[in-house]
């Protein structure tokens, strides 16, 4: 859709953006996708040479024609870690997880470089020189509202700063995680003085900020002790039914029931009670499973899925194959970080998962945030080490080929894209 003269503008402020690949970039991609038809045409800020592990070039596609993408140059020292044996950073934590693979010396040092000088994240770099430039921007190019969204949340201080100088400017922040808990900061042996100064930066941007959006209820908590009040808005990940079109479910004639896991694999996210019961199911069992892994798997993972007779890996794949896979399986797989703060997640890929009504199997800790959304649907779940416990989800889901099929239409992009322009047009 063409740009609008009658259109509002809004600046967002975000490190991933096409060609950049995985989770991070869908949220924003698909808002600015559908905002125009709502009234909102969007303005992209992004780096011009991004460190991220994935890229997909298919996704150059869908950003708007006419659109407005504003790039800039970012210096990351991560890239020099990396060099030097920090390891390459990893989509939305910035940090490798390698639990229980050797850590020399350096790559120790370096984790506690990222964790103690690089606050709030590798891409602090990035704060001062994207001040500057957008401020000068929007001298010229004024806007009616401004959003950031991290991780990585630098992009938030950027935003933060341009509000000090706009300070009439409607800013709202996009936490699609938690930010001074999330569990991987333990990765990075974080000192007293760098959590210190985290949780000070986090509670700067919540206060100064005119609304916070979350894609998870828990994430508000946090804020809500900071501010005594409620400046939050509920608006979770979801699909967009463009991505599926003429893609149909495959029903090839198999010989084993196919479960399908979408996503990184390692340290905390895991499922050693599922991996334990399908060699189990295997064994005892005449139909039999595999499991389809597609992303990357840690070392740690692997070992602990011991015989790997029923695993089949899939490295790396665009987002378009990524659900012509998942039409593929039989039935789709959803692993969460097994920390404490990953309680307050719901993982993005699982609206994706709803939406191709396949039966879902999900590893979860509970209470949490994801927990309570599957039990809103009537969908099963268990513990990370349960193994008898998934083994009943196996039971249902094969033998007895049931689970209910949840209404996916609330979180089409589109629908979801509504909502965040009426949240605009109401603040702005």
């Amino acid at each position: 859709m063409n740009n609008s003269k009658e259109n509002k503008k809004v600046l967002i402020i975000t490190y991933y953006w096409p060609p950049s690949g995985g989770a991070g970039v869908q949220r924003w991609l698909k808002f600015s996708k559908y905002l125009q038809g709502f009234g909102w045409d969007p303005v992209i800020f992004t780096p011009e040479n991004p460190d991220v592990p994935v890229e997909d070039s298919s996704l150059l596609k869908e950003i708007p024609e006419g659109i407005t993408v504003l790039k800039l140059p970012i210096f990351e020292p991560s890239r020099v870690v990396s060099v030097i044996g920090g390891g390459k950073s990893t989509g939305r934590t910035g940090a490798e997880n390698k639990k229980g693979g050797n850590k020399s010396l350096i790559n120790e040092f370096t984790r506690w470089v990222r964790g103690n000088i690089f606050i709030p994240d590798a891409r602090a770099a990035w704060i001062r020189p994207s001040s500057r430039f957008l401020k000068k921007w929007l001298a010229k190019n004024p806007v009616d509202a401004i959003i950031s969204t991290g991780p990585p949340h630098s992009m938030h201080l950027i935003a933060l700063n341009v509000k000090q100088s706009f300070p009439d400017l409607i800013w709202l922040t996009d936490f699609r995680d938690p930010w001074a808990d999330m569990d991987y900061l333990d990765e990075f042996k974080m000192g007293a003085r760098a959590r210190k100064k985290l949780i000070e930066m986090e509670r700067e941007v919540v206060k100064t900020c005119d609304h916070i959006l979350i894609n998870s209820p828990s994430v508000a908590n946090a804020h809500i002790e900071i501010l005594n009040q409620n400046k939050h808005t509920l608006i979770p990940n979801g699909w967009d039914h463009h991505d599926f079109e003429n893609i149909n479910s495959v029903s090839e004639n198999r010989t084993r029931f196919r479960i399908g896991h979408f996503g990184a694999l390692y340290g905390s996210r895991n499922a050693p009670g599922l991996w334990e019961a399908v060699t189990k199911w295997n064994a005892e069992q005449v139909s039999k499973v595999e499991i389809v892994l597609v992303g990357s798997i840690g070392e740690d993972v692997r070992r602990d899925m011991g015989n790997t007779d029923f695993i089949q890996h899939l490295p790396g794949i665009n987002h378009r194959e990524a659900i012509l896979e998942m039409m593929n399986c039989d039935a789709l797989l959803l692993v969460q970080n097994n920390t404490d703060p990953a309680r307050k997640c719901t993982p993005g890929k699982v609206f994706e998962y709803i939406a191709t009504q396949k039966p879902i199997l999900s590893i979860c800790n509970s209470p949490s945030d994801l927990s309570k959304r599957l039990t809103e649907w009537g969908l099963p779940f268990c513990d990370h080490n349960d193994a008898a416990s998934a083994y009943e989800m196996l039971h249902h889901v094969i033998v007895k080929d049931g689970q209910k099929k949840i209404d996916a239409s609330p979180y089409e992009r589109k629908a979801l894209t509504k909502e965040l322009s009426e949240l605009l047009n109401k603040l702005t």
